[in-house]
C-alpha cells in the first residue's frame, strides 16, 4: 500500500474529476425552483421589461407553455438519458481512457445545458434534458471509477464521498442561484450556467489532470502507471512500484519486474471485463446483488421527491418560503455529507447505511403526515431529519461499495451497471410520485418510502458485506455479507 499521505495533487485530481458529479447534481435539480416560472403558471417580472433583456432581444420566448405531463416528461427524460450515459461509459471508459471520457461528457453537458438555456419549445427542452442526462450518466461512473483507482487503501471512504459531496454541491448552487434568477428575465441563465461549468471542467481536466494509472496498466503500460501513481500519491517510490507490481498475480516489487511486465501486457493486451461478461458469469454475482440492490434501494426510499420536487411539495405548506426552504435543505445537505465523511473509514459502511436507512424510514412517516394534514413542525421535521440521515449514509456510500465489493478488474462495467440501475430506479420514482401525490394516495407516497427504508435496512442486514479496512475483493468476501 502506497503511504503517501493526501498530496496536493490527488486532492486537485479528485476536485476536477468531481466536477463531472457536481454537473449530474446541478442538471438534476435546474428545474426544479424556476419550473413554474419555465412553464409559464407563474409570472415574477424582472427589474426591466423582458423585451429589453438579452434574451427577450434575441426572439427567446419569455416561458414555454408546458402541461402537468410535459413538465413530469422534461424532468424523467433526464433519468433516460443518464441510464443510456451509465450503461455504456464503462466499456467506452476502458476503451479509450477515464480522462478521454470526462472530456467526452463535458461536451456532452455543455451542449444539453445550452439546448435548455435557448429552448423556446417543448420538444427543444426535452431534447436538452435528454443529453445532459447523458453527460450526467457519463460523469458519475467515470468519477467514481477514477476516484476509486487513485485513492489510497486508507482513503477510499473520504475521498469516494467527494463524489456525492460534489453532487450535493451541484444541487446547492442551483437553489442558490435560483434565489436571484427565478424570474421570467434570467431563468435562462440559470439553465445556462450548466455550459459554463462544463467548459471550465474540460480546460482543468486538459492542462492538469493524469489518465488514471489503473487505466494505463491494464493497457500495458505499468511503467506510466507507475509514474502517475507516484505523482499522485508522493511518498516513496518503493511504495507506488510494490502497489502496481501488486496488481497482476506474483508482482514482485521492482522496476524490472514492471518492465517486462509492461511488454507482457502489451503483446497479450487488456485484461479488463466487458459489461457482457460482468452480467453473465458467476464469478461476478456477489458483485452484482450489491450493486443492484443497494442503488435501486437508494433511489425506492425516496430522496429525488425532495431533490426533483421539493418545491411544489413544500409549497402548499410554506406559500411563501418553499424555494428559500428548499435552499436550506440542500445546504443541510451538502454540509452533514462533507461532514460526515470521516465516520465512513471511522466506522463502517455497514452500521452507518443501516442506522441511515431506519432513522429516514421514521422521518418519511413524520413527512407523510405532516403534509397529509398541513402540520408545518411535522413537514419541517420530517424533511430535514430524512436530508440529515440520507447524507450520513444511503446518499454516499452505495456508490462508494460498488467498487469495493468488485474484482479490480471488473470496477468499470460494475460501476456502469449499478448507475444504470441507479438510474431506472430514478426515472420510476421521477415519473410516478407526481401522479401518486396527485392522486388518491396524496402525501401517503411518503408511507410507501418508509416501507422501502425496512426493505433496505433488510438487504443491508442480509447481503452487503463490510468493506472498511479491507484491501481486496478476497478479504472484503472472506465473511460473507454477515
Amino acid at each position: 500500500m502506497v503511504k503517501g499521505a493526501l498530496t496536493a495533487k490527488l486532492i486537485a485530481t479528485v476536485a476536477i474529476v468531481a466536477l463531472g458529479s457536481l454537473q449530474f447534481g446541478y442538471h438534476m435539480a435546474e428545474l426544479n425552483s424556476p419550473q413554474a416560472i419555465l412553464s409559464c403558471a407563474l409570472s415574477v417580472p424582472g427589474n426591466t421589461k423582458y423585451k429589453k433583456t438579452f434574451f427577450g432581444s434575441h426572439g427567446f420566448k419569455k416561458c414555454i407553455t408546458l402541461s402537468s405531463e410535459q413538465i413530469g416528461l422534461v424532468t424523467s427524460i433526464f433519468s433516460i438519458g443518464g441510464l443510456i450515459g451509465s450503461f455504456y461509459v464503462g466499456t467506452i471508459a476502458d476503451k479509450i481512457g477515464r480522462k478521454r471520457t470526462t472530456l467526452f461528457h463535458n461536451v456532452i453537458f455543455f451542449v444539453g445545458s445550452f439546448l435548455n438555456a435557448t429552448a423556446n419549445s417543448f420538444a427543444v427542452l426535452l431534447a436538452g434534458r435528454f443529453i445532459a442526462g447523458i453527460g450526467a450518466g457519463s460523469a458519475i461512473v467515470v468519477t467514481l471509477l477514477m476516484i476509486n483507482e487513485i485513492a489510497p487503501d486508507q482513503y477510499k471512504g473520504f475521498l469516494g464521498l467527494m463524489n456525492q459531496v460534489s453532487i450535493n454541491v451541484g444541487i446547492l448552487l442551483t437553489q442558490v442561484l435560483a434565489l436571484w434568477l427565478c424570474t421570467n428575465n434570467s431563468w435562462r441563465y440559470l439553465l445556462l450556467t450548466g455550459s459554463v461549468i462544463a467548459a471550465i471542467n474540460f480546460c482543468l481536466i486538459l492542462s492538469y489532470m493524469d489518465e488514471s494509472p489503473v487505466w494505463l496498466y491494464n493497457n500495458g503500460k505499468a511503467v506510466d502507471a507507475f509514474k502517475v501513481l507516484h505523482s499522485l500519491r508522493g511518498g516513496e517510490y518503493s511504495d507506488s512500484r510494490n502497489e502496481v507490481n501488486s496488481w497482476k498475480s506474483g508482482g514482485v516489487g521492482d522496476e524490472e519486474s514492471l518492465l517486462s511486465d509492461e511488454s507482457s501486457r502489451a503483446t497479450s493486451g487488456s485484461s479488463t471485463v466487458t459489461l457482457t461478461e460482468y452480467l453473465r458469469l458467476l464469478e461476478y454475482k456477489n458483485s452484482r446483488l450489491v450493486a443492484t440492490g443497494i442503488l435501486v434501494f437508494q433511489q425506492f426510499c425516496g430522496i429525488n421527491s425532495i431533490i426533483f420536487y421539493g418545491v411544489s411539495v413544500l409549497i402548499s405548506i410554506f406559500p411563501d418560503a418553499a424555494i428559500f426552504i428548499n435552499c436550506l435543505i440542500s445546504i443541510v445537505n451538502a454540509v452533514v455529507t462533507f461532514a460526515s465523511a470521516p465516520l465512513i473509514d471511522r466506522l463502517g459502511r455497514k452500521p452507518l447505511l443501516k442506522t441511515s436507512v431506519l432513522m429516514m424510514g421514521i422521518s418519511a412517516v413524520l413527512l407523510g403526515y405532516g403534509i397529509s394534514t398541513k402540520n408545518a413542525l411535522f413537514s419541517v421535521v420530517g424533511t430535514f431529519v430524512y436530508i440529515t440521515f440520507f447524507a450520513v449514509g444511503l446518499g454516499p456510500i452505495p456508490f462508494l461499495l460498488v467498487g469495493e465489493v468488485t474484482q479490480q478488474k471488473a470496477k468499470a462495467p460494475a460501476q456502469s451497471w449499478g448507475v444504470t440501475m441507479n438510474w431506472v430506479a430514478t426515472f420510476v420514482v421521477g415519473f410516478l410520485f407526481p401522479i401518486l401525490k396527485n392522486s388518491w394516495i396524496g402525501a401517503g407516497v411518503y408511507y410507501i418510502f418508509a416501507v422501502m427504508c425496512i426493505l433496505t435496512f433488510l438487504f443491508v442486514q442480509r447481503f452487503v458485506p463490510e468493506t472498511k479496512g479491507k484491501h481486496s475483493y478476497e478479504e472484503v468476501w472472506a465473511q460473507g455479507p454477515h
